[in-house]
């Protein structure tokens, strides 16, 4: 009889240690699911700026051109050089109005490829 009870005691061990990993691998995989999920998440708000950017910049390399403010100079050294500086300017300006309000462009095409793809 004392056999029985030993094995017994040695089975609820085993199974309260099967369950205990169990549910501690469910916790760790539930918590890299979650992990992976904020990093699709957040890539996809970046796209969405990245993309925002990109447009604005557009715009604003077309407003440029409307108004030449530097004009022509003789041997294009200058000119190049101003629109190396002018073109980094406007990307910076870009990025920045990319950045700025919670109803941004960005904003709204990250809420709409979130309930297009299905993420949470």
């Amino acid at each position: 009889m004392n056999d029985l009870t030993n094995l017994s005691a040695y089975t609820n061990y085993m199974t309260d240690s099967s369950r205990v990993a169990t549910e501690n691998l469910q916790k760790n995989l539930q918590s890299a699911d979650k992990a992976a999920k904020e990093k699709e998440d957040d890539a996809l708000f970046d796209a969405c700026k990245q993309f925002e950017a990109y447009l604005w910049e557009q715009v604003y390399k077309e407003m440029q051109k409307t108004v030449d403010i530097f004009g022509e100079d003789e041997d294009g050294y200058a000119s190049n050089m101003v629109d190396y500086f002018k073109d980094s300017v406007i990307q910076q300006i870009s990025e920045q109005t990319a950045t700025q309000g919670s109803n941004s462009l960005a904003q709204m095409l990250y809420e709409q490829a979130k309930i297009n793809y299905g993420i949470s």
